[in-house]
């Protein structure tokens, strides 16, 4: 049976729906689902869809019909009202007028463009941490190397990136930087005076060498004997204080 008048059947919008606000998460395969809250359904997103979104950005979604499943909704994304992160760990591919950095996650993403003028010392193929400043849809995101990482400091590379999947970024504002190196390095006598000075106990600390609060430690102190009554002569009392 033919299209009625020969006119071409329109895609089905659901009228009168409200966009909603949640949380994008998207599969290994690049599908997403919008997480509105404990009580709704996932609403299925088609990666064509998520206008600039990525995973864990808390976003504005549009219903547009049913997915297959005919309890799910599929929807587009209208809005990313707030990014999880803006900072990415991954390499650079430099070619002799722009380079490109490629993410490495385990949720897809868009390589993303980064002009000679913004890689800030980083050269090709380099580990580096890349931030997106720019980005509109359907272009690539445009970005800046905020650093260059040292993969054989293992730790240190490790506790970064996770740092950046949370969300956190890696380096400070140049004003807080500049603020923090006005803080002096001693303090007054006067300030000394307000404070209990243990700076001639014998302390422990699992805290490097370079720490600025060294707060997980130990200190001890041997105490005269005072057991009254006692014939046998005793070993040192031994004083233990934590600093946990």
């Amino acid at each position: 049976m033919g299209r009625k008048n020969g006119k071409k059947k329109k895609k089905k919008h659901i009228s009168g729906t409200a966009a909603l606000k949640g949380t994008l998460e998207i599969t290994r395969s690049g599908v997403g689902f919008v997480i509105v809250d404990k009580d709704s359904p996932d609403i299925l997103v088609r990666p064509n869809d998520f206008n600039t979104a990525l995973h864990g950005d808390t976003v504005r979604v549009e219903v547009t019909g049913d997915g297959r499943n005919a309890n799910r909704k599929r929807g587009i994304i209208t809005e990313v009202l707030e990014r999880k992160q803006t900072d990415f760990i991954g390499h650079l591919d430099v070619s002799d007028n722009f380079a490109f950095f490629i993410p490495e996650t385990d949720k897809p993403m868009p390589d993303v463009y980064v002009p000679l003028q913004n890689l800030n010392g980083a050269t090709n193929k380099d580990k580096v941490v890349v931030r997106i400043i720019e980005w509109e849809k359907n272009k690539k995101p445009f970005g800046e190397v905020v650093q260059v990482l040292d993969v054989s400091n293992e730790h240190d590379f490790a506790m970064k990136e996770i740092l950046i999947e949370n969300g956190f970024s890696v380096s400070f504002p140049a004003e807080v930087v500049e603020e923090s190196e006005r803080i002096p390095d001693s303090i007054t006598e006067k300030e000394v005076n307000k404070r209990k000075d243990c700076r001639n106990l014998l302390t422990f600390t699992i805290d490097p060498i370079d720490a600025k609060d060294f707060d997980d430690a130990i200190s001890f102190r041997i105490l005269k004997n005072d057991v009254s009554y006692a014939n046998t002569p005793l070993p040192p009392i031994v004083h233990v204080q934590s600093f946990l």
